[in-house]
């Protein structure tokens, strides 16, 4: 069976208003919360990677300006999730056939979990494959190129989930319990991996 080609995006846009300061930029070690998630979608199975900047676009520039990615800006990103979904979709190659969503909140997510996303969809003829956690399903996930369209008129941030929610017939799924940590306020800091 033929591969999928499979277009990464990594959603790093938003102004972190109740964090206070930009979670991309977040230490997880010596490296910040955007390389570090940018070198696991580097490091995954998908054929390209496209991280969509906002906020503080320049300081983050700065911190993957080596790595073999495709940035976009999206200047409409206090718009809410889906004017970053919809940026990194326009973005992606005419081979695309299918678009791993992930985001910059996220600090346990890794290259097997991505590439176990991608086998999944590789694998089971999915529209949409998923992620698991705290019951309920959300990001990381991909969705085929049929459902672009889909994806392009969400309006505000709620995020894709409806999309997600709107294929029960064709969504895989694969568990991610630590998925339910992100960091969005001071207090998620600590839950920040060392």
């Amino acid at each position: 069976m033929k591969s999928a080609y499979i277009s990464l995006i990594l959603l790093a846009a938003g102004g972190s208003s109740r964090l206070g300061q930009p979670k991309q930029l977040l230490k997880i070690g010596s490296t910040s919360l955007i390389r570090k998630l940018a070198g696991e979608a580097l490091a995954s199975r998908a054929n390209e990677v496209i991280v969509v900047l906002g906020a503080e676009a320049q300081a983050m520039r700065a911190e993957l300006k080596d790595l073999k990615l495709t940035i976009v800006d999206n200047n409409d990103w206090a718009g809410g999730l889906s004017t970053s979904i919809m940026a990194g979709l326009r973005a992606v190659s005419n081979q695309c056939e299918g678009a791993l969503f992930m985001s910059c909140d996220q600090p346990y997510v890794t290259r097997d979990l991505l590439n176990q996303i991608i086998e999944r969809f590789q694998s089971k003829g999915a529209l949409v494959v998923a992620c698991v956690y705290a019951q309920t399903v959300g990001i990381p996930a991909l969705f085929s190129k049929s459902l672009f369209p889909e994806l392009m008129r969400l309006k505000g941030d709620p995020g894709a989930k409806s999309v997600i929610l709107n294929q029960k017939e064709k969504l895989e799924t694969v568990l991610f319990p630590r998925g339910v940590i992100d960091i969005d306020t001071p207090d998620d800091l600590e839950d920040l991996p060392h």
